[in-house]
Order: structure tokens, then C-alpha cells, then sequence
């Protein structure tokens, strides 16, 4: 038996005047906990427990959403706990007691993507993230280090200080229940006084039990443990309604010798910030005059420049295109940008 545990049962305090941080929706639909497990294999779990509050229940409908979202996986299970527990260690292991998991199991954190692939055997691990070979990760203070040997061997992981250039990614595997739960209980009498991590109890682990845990190293990660970064990744997915003449191409009109029945001259610079806007997860919607007879070459023509656009909306009145949108906390003031370019001028001097 294999169990994955994914713990939801925290304040979401970096997340103010919101639903729990694990609800939220991504740019592309997706719930924030729906993108925190698509990064591992979990065909390799038995069971699969979400644990959340009884208030999330009750203020947010959470374990109908859930279920909803899920309703195609029998194996995710949702363990319900009545109070709002003090750490990740503490609702795991009261997930452990209350939905009486055995075996081997693994937890993974809501808040974040990991690219990796988890032993299908039974072992003790901590997957985690070379940041000098990914310089740009971010909020590197706030991250736990692990201590690595030159035999992938994790010799110790400290919360919240840097003596190593290797991240814990909160995702941790155990080969069994016992030790972590009799860890757990004698921490919490005799050892921390403040929030007892996952870390804190597996530095216990292989300090005084001499247990190994192995290093596995991610392929990629994307932390979300904040709101600011959050509102990064939403920033990377935003919509972009972009005009075609005198923004993609050298401006034309319906008629006269240069026109949209021959004009195919672009501008190269504005077509190479939209390629790596779409790159980098941007929506492209492109937006024209031109009539629906048009629609086809244009689309060779943006094909021939490397723009997949999302969706090509034709016809439009020759005029001021007003774009109306709600903002939230989730997705803050100001929830629409109008970007006005002098035609036939450069993206990049205007788009911040």
C-alpha cells in the first residue's frame, strides 16, 4: 500500500481575504491543487488523501468542489479535520490516524509544481532543487536546505537557513507510518516550541535513528507559497488583444496599391515579443478590421511568422476597443491594461 497525502489544512495566512490558497484558480482553469500534482506520477499511489478543514466545508463548499473536480479519480479520498491544525506535520499526522493510513506514503505540498518522478519502491526520500543551476527561483530565504553527500545521501535538512545551494520542494517519502508518528509525538512534548516542520521531524530522523533518506532532484519547480508569487504565474498567462495593422504589420487599409489583399510586410520586433509572450504562457487574441473574406491568409500570414494566436476575432469596427473585466484579489486592480501604440511603433517600449 502507497499513499500520497496532501495537506490543506493550514491558515493560508500569505493569502489575506481569500478562499484557501489550494481552491484558487490558475489562468488555465485548473485549481491551484490540480496543478500542485500534475508535475508527479501518481499512478504509483494506492490512495490519494486531500485534507481539509471542516470550515472549508462549511464557508466555501470545498469537499463538494473536490469532488467535483475529481470526480474521474477513485482514488483521491478527502480527510476532514474539525480544527485548524498548527503545522503541515501536525495534519499529516492526524490524516494518518483518522483515515488510518499504513504502508509507505508520500507528502506533497498544495502550493507548488515539482517536475519529478517518484520511486515506485518503498523508500525514504526528499525531492528537492539545485538553485545554482536554477538562479532565478524565488523566495530562496523562506525555503528549508538540504545537506546532500556525493551519494545522494540527505545528511540533514535545516528550516529557513542557508548552508547549502540544494531547496527542499515539500515532497518527502516515508517507507512506513511508525517512525514519523512516534517522532511526531515526542517533538511536540519534548522538542519545538514553535511550528514543528516536516523537516524538523526527519532531521530527527536520521540524527538520532540513523535512517537514510535518499536526494532526488526535481526536473523543474514553481513555487506559489505567496501571493506575490502567484500573481507572477498570472502574470505569465495574461490575455493579449493585439491588433494586426500598423502593430503586426506595416499598416494598410482596405484599399489602395499597398492593402490587405497583398500586405504581408511585418514588424519583425513586435512579432518577436509576441512569439515570447505566447511562449512563455501568454493568450494571444488577435484583433482586426479586416472582414471574415480575409480570415484565411491572414492566418497563413501568422502562421509564417510563428503566431499561434488563441483566437482571431474579424471584423471589427474601425474604432476604440474597450475592454471591461472584474478585479478581485485574485486577480488585482487593474484587471484590464489598454496599451494605445502610435502606428507602426514597437511593443517593447510601450508593454511593461
Amino acid at each position: 500500500m502507497k499513499t500520497l497525502i496532501i495537506p490543506c489544512a493550514g491558515k493560508s495566512s500569505r493569502f489575506p481575504n481569500m478562499k484557501p490558497k489550494w481552491m484558487l484558480t490558475h489562468p488555465d482553469g485548473k485549481l491551484m491543487i490540480q496543478k500542485a500534482m500534475e508535475g508527479i506520477n501518481t499512478d504509483i499511489f494506492d490512495r490519494i488523501i486531500i485534507t481539509i478543514l471542516q470550515y472549508h466545508i462549511e464557508k466555501y463548499d470545498a469537499e463538494l468542489i473536490l469532488k467535483q473536480v475529481f470526480e474521474n479519480n477513485k482514488k483521491i479520498e478527502i480527510c476532514v479535520l474539525e480544527n485548524l491544525t498548527k503545522s503541515a506535520s501536525e495534519t499529516v499526522y492526524l490524516t494518518i490516524q483518522k483515515m488510518k493510513v499504513n504502508g509507505a506514503f508520500v507528502v506533497k505540498d498544495s502550493d507548488n509544481f515539482v517536475s519529478v518522478e517518484i520511486p515506485r519502491e518503498n523508500k525514504n526520500f526528499i525531492v528537492g532543487f539545485d538553485i545554482h543551476k536554477h538562479p532565478k527561483t524565488s523566495n530562496i530565504p523562506e525555503k528549508s536546505f538540504l545537506i546532500v553527500n556525493e551519494q545522494n545521501i540527505t545528511q540533514d535538512i535545516i528550516e529557513k537557513k542557508i548552508v547549502s545551494h540544494i531547496i527542499c520542494l515539500g515532497i518527502y517519502g516515508f517507507d512506513g507510518t511508525k517512525e514519523f508518528k512516534n517522532t511526531f509525538e515526542y517533538l511536540s512534548k519534548n522538542g519545538i516550541e514553535n511550528e514543528l516542520f516536516i523537516s524538523h521531524i526527519i532531521s530527527y530522523i536520521i540524527s538520532q535513528k540513523k535512517m537514510v533518506f535518499e536526494y532526488i532532484e526535481a526536473d523543474d519547480y514553481n513555487d506559489w507559497g505567496t501571493l506575490n508569487e502567484w500573481i507572477i504565474e498570472q502574470k505569465k498567462y495574461r490575455t493579449y488583444f493585439i491588433d494586426v495593422d500598423g502593430v503586426i504589420l506595416k499598416n494598410s487599409g482596405k484599399y489602395g496599391k499597398i492593402n490587405w489583399s497583398n500586405n504581408t510586410e511585418s514588424i519583425d520586433e513586435n512579432v518577436k515579443q509576441i512569439i515570447n509572450l505566447q511562449n512563455n504562457g501568454g493568450q494571444i487574441i488577435i484583433t482586426t478590421s479586416r472582414g471574415e473574406e480575409y480570415r484565411k491568409p491572414l492566418e497563413k500570414i501568422l502562421s509564417n511568422l510563428g503566431i499561434k494566436p488563441y483566437s482571431i476575432l474579424m471584423g471589427l469596427h474601425h474604432s476604440a476597443r474597450i475592454l471591461i473585466n472584474d478585479f478581485a484579489p485574485t486577480n488585482p486592480y487593474p484587471s484590464g491594461v489598454a496599451i494605445s501604440l502610435p502606428r507602426n511603433s514597437l511593443i517593447k517600449d510601450y508593454l511593461k
